[in-house]
């Protein structure tokens, strides 16, 4: 509305930063693990609370579900990462427990990610 004094219900979404990427990917990690080890799914939204992405009391919204796909390949590309070694024994990481409100994984969930190097 042109001229309204009414205050904007939009919120700004959070920027993130290198460290705050990284702190919520590694908090993805142990999510996931979580999810597989119960064999159990969790929508975007519950994920993203999960990794403290937003908290319980703030309202979901779906721009969240583009910061949550791109903490993702982050997790993604550290894993695919082979210098300074790779443990076998350890259980990849299931990408596919975070869905949508239809029960299946995100578009591009599946996607591989890696990290580049110049």
């Amino acid at each position: 509305m042109q001229g309204s004094s009414a205050p904007s219900k939009i919120r700004s979404m959070k920027t993130l930063d290198v460290q705050d990427r990284l702190e919520y990917a590694r908090c993805a990690v142990a999510v996931l693990r979580a999810l597989a080890t119960s064999k159990t799914t969790m929508r975007y939204e519950g994920f993203a609370r999960a990794i403290g992405l937003i908290s319980d009391k703030d309202p979901w919204e779906v721009r969240y579900k583009q910061q949550v796909e791109a903490i993702l390949p982050i997790a993604a590309a550290v894993e695919r990462q082979v210098r300074g070694g790779r443990n076998e024994d350890i259980e990849r990481l299931q990408f596919h427990r975070v869905v949508t409100e239809n029960g299946n994984p995100g578009a591009g969930i599946m996607k591989k990610s890696w990290i580049e190097t110049e």
